[in-house]
């Protein structure tokens, strides 16, 4: 196996270890909820610490790393996320709960700068690495809700941690053990052709607000969706009704997770069409269309039910991740190489800290008014992006943005704006 394929591996095992951890919790809010006794908004304000460090600590890991080096701290990542996971099976109050999840939050916190800079600096291809490694964390979020459900139904919440955090750490220690080679690849991030300077920080600063509205509405999905599916798209749980099944406590869940899984795999693909899109043609006019063709789809989420529900919340995941190779390539493209993984972590901060407070929008959100008007309002923040997306396509009009490796050096000398 070559370096680029073990860089490959190992952050696309780490994202989709990342997404899971993420998506465990809103699967099974519901059985928290009869299990704890309180309300299912008190229920996602559990999870506020962990998808505010998810954020916060985005910028510190990504600083280290930048020190430190990528793979010591992928490792740090699996084996310290492994054992908050265990630390949440073992907790069984809303204030353990709170902490254990905040501990996994930590240091989950590490694989988006981290794991997202190994790749733009280490693959040649990276748009179309950036999408093989967008659809492992696809697979996690598809993963993830089922199993929770599956797992819940068959011998509650807690063993669900347990399994996650002890393959977690099996992960660690075999990265531990494994030699990835750093150097970049990329001609513009080596050392004497580096533009270790800030013309770019402007576009980069556009970019970073359009992530960070764009991290508000993707928690509020992430939060909302398996609940929303178990109120409005019943129509799977009526046939397992029909056929009888002797056991039915916690099968509503189950079935709502299933569909939540069904909907986040076709973002698989939205995932692979989008990091060959982002190799091939301007990476700011692919990250506005996928944005674009996203929102109807998002306001249609907001008055469909059962079937037609379910196929439109995937049609909208395969849009809404499927623009994640051209935003991460245009970070790589702004920012100079030796401080990728500061820029990453800078963008992420933003993107999961910002949206940490969809815990709270979404809960108001439902207190007030209904699930079905957090889609409303996660529209409204779509048609925002899509005006910064469009500012950020005027104001760097002069610059090419398309990804360069060492082996297009002709091509990287007309992108130099």
């Amino acid at each position: 196996m070559n370096n680029e394929h073990k860089i490959i591996l190992f952050t696309s095992i780490a994202h989709f270890f990342s997404h899971v951890y993420e998506l465990t919790f809103p699967a099974l809010a519901i059985p928290l909820m009869l299990s704890l006794n309180v309300s299912l908004s008190e229920v996602l304000k559990l999870s506020f610490l962990m998808y505010l460090l998810l954020g916060l600590c985005a910028l510190p890991w990504g600083m280290v790393a930048d020190r430190y080096g990528s793979r010591k701290i992928l490792t740090v990542f699996f084996i310290g996320s492994g054992l908050g996971a265990i630390l949440t099976a073992l907790s069984d109050t809303g204030h353990s709960i709170t902490f254990a999840l905040a501990v996994i939050g930590f240091f989950a916190s590490i694989y988006h700068p981290v794991g997202i800079s190994l790749i733009s600096l280490g693959v040649r291809n990276r748009g179309l690495a950036l999408g093989i490694n967008g659809a492992a964390g696809s697979i996690g979020i598809a993963i993830a809700p089922f199993m929770a459900g599956m797992l819940n139904w068959l011998a509650g919440w807690q063993l669900t941690y347990f399994i996650i955090g002890f393959l977690s750490i099996g992960f660690g220690i075999t990265l531990f053990l494994v030699k990835i080679d750093e150097l970049p690849v990329h001609h513009q991030d080596l050392p004497e052709n580096s533009q270790d300077n800030f013309s770019n920080l402007k576009f980069f600063v556009i970019l970073c607000v359009v992530s960070t509205i764009g991290g508000l509405v993707y928690r509020m999905n992430t939060i909302v969706l398996p609940a929303y599916l178990e109120f409005k798209a019943d129509f799977l749980w009526k046939f397992f009704q029909s056929i009888e099944i002797t056991r039915t406590e916690g099968m509503t869940t189950v079935a709502a997770t299933l569909l939540a899984s069904l909907v986040y795999v076709v973002g698989i693909f939205g995932q692979i069409a989008g990091g060959k899109m982002a190799d091939r043609y301007d990476l700011r006019w692919v990250y506005l269309t996928f944005y674009g063709l996203s929102l109807p789809f998002l306001i249609l989420m907001a008055f469909l039910s059962n079937q037609a529900l379910v196929v439109t919340a995937g049609i909208y995941i395969f849009f809404a991740l499927g623009m994640q190779p051209a935003e991460n390539s245009l970070v790589a493209r702004f920012t100079p190489g030796r401080w990728r993984s500061t820029g990453y972590g800078i963008k992420f901060i933003l993107f999961f800290g910002v949206g940490s407070l969809a815990v709270f929008i979404a809960a108001w959100i439902q207190s007030v008014w209904n699930l079905s008007t957090v889609y409303l309002f996660s529209a409204g923040a779509v048609i925002v992006m899509i005006s910064g997306i469009g500012y950020l396509i005027h104001s760097s009009r002069h610059v090419i943005c398309r990804n360069v490796s060492e082996r297009d050096i002709e091509t990287f000398e007309k992108c130099v704006p």
